[in-house]
């Protein structure tokens, strides 16, 4: 059973019992409970299920409230990620090596590929685990320090292994970006891995959601026109978009 099949079932699981316990799961599907781990640490990433005491449990998607509480991160704007990542992937051919950066918008991009066989190069952790058993995929992850605020590895050795690299695409996230000022990190680590990313590929893409527009942070990454297409979602003030567009080879307002 390949990885995307398993988590198939467990979500599967999850919409039918709205709660599993990690070692039914295990014994269930012939795995290990670090390996339910695993598959389930994506789906709370991406706000659709939480871990509590050996049990998943899904998050209730009618009400305000959730079944559990989880936190945040992951799930703020995610239907705008989703949005951007659906449009995202329309930029992703068949055969294609492409580098797919940190983040919860890139991660949602994985799920708009279909069966295209790629070359996935990464440093983040969630993407390798979501991609990784994919026969269509061959991944590649660079080494480096992990870091637990962005889920992925940072550092010298991970710009060193970069820039041995030639890739077709490189998916960027970012923290904050504006017309003026272009693209900014607020942690070294994360701005120099991305920068190394945006120099050995031959097209790049910037995905950040319109909250993220005009946010200031510590490290300058790059200029808007470094990037072949800014794609961000249709909540983008329309006042702001022409500032945006001027400063852009390319932008793409992706809607829900």
């Amino acid at each position: 059973m390949s990885p995307v099949e398993r988590r198939t079932i467990i979500y599967d699981r999850l919409q039918a019992e709205g709660k599993v316990s990690l070692t039914d799961l295990a014994t269930d599907l012939g795995v290990s409970t670090m390996t339910i781990r695993r598959d389930l640490r994506l789906f709370v990433e991406q706000g659709i299920a939480t871990i509590s005491a050996g049990t998943a449990h899904l998050i209730d998607r009618t009400g305000a409230t959730p079944l559990v509480q989880v936190p945040v991160r992951g799930q703020r704007n995610l239907t705008k990620k989703q949005a951007i990542g659906r449009a995202a992937a329309q930029f992703v051919d068949d055969g294609d090596t492409i580098i797919v950066d940190c983040g919860s918008t890139t991660l949602q991009m994985l799920h708009f590929l279909g069966t295209k066989r790629l070359t996935i190069v990464t440093n983040s952790l969630p993407v390798a685990e979501l991609v990784g058993g994919n026969p269509s995929i061959k991944l590649i992850y660079a080494p480096g320090e992990y870091s637990a605020d962005s889920q992925g590895m940072v550092g010298p050795l991970t710009v060193d292994f970069l820039n041995t690299l030639w890739a077709d695409k490189a998916f960027l996230g970012a923290h904050g970006f504006d017309a003026e000022g272009g693209v900014n990190e607020p942690v070294l680590g994360d701005a120099t891995a991305k920068r190394a990313m945006l120099e050995c590929s031959r097209e790049a893409y910037l995905l950040a959601d319109s909250s993220k527009y005009g946010n200031v942070h510590l490290m300058a990454l790059s200029r808007l026109s470094d990037y072949t297409c800014v794609i961000t979602d249709d909540d983008f003030p329309a006042d702001k978009r022409p500032e945006l567009e001027a400063a852009c080879n390319q932008v793409r307002y992706a809607s829900a």
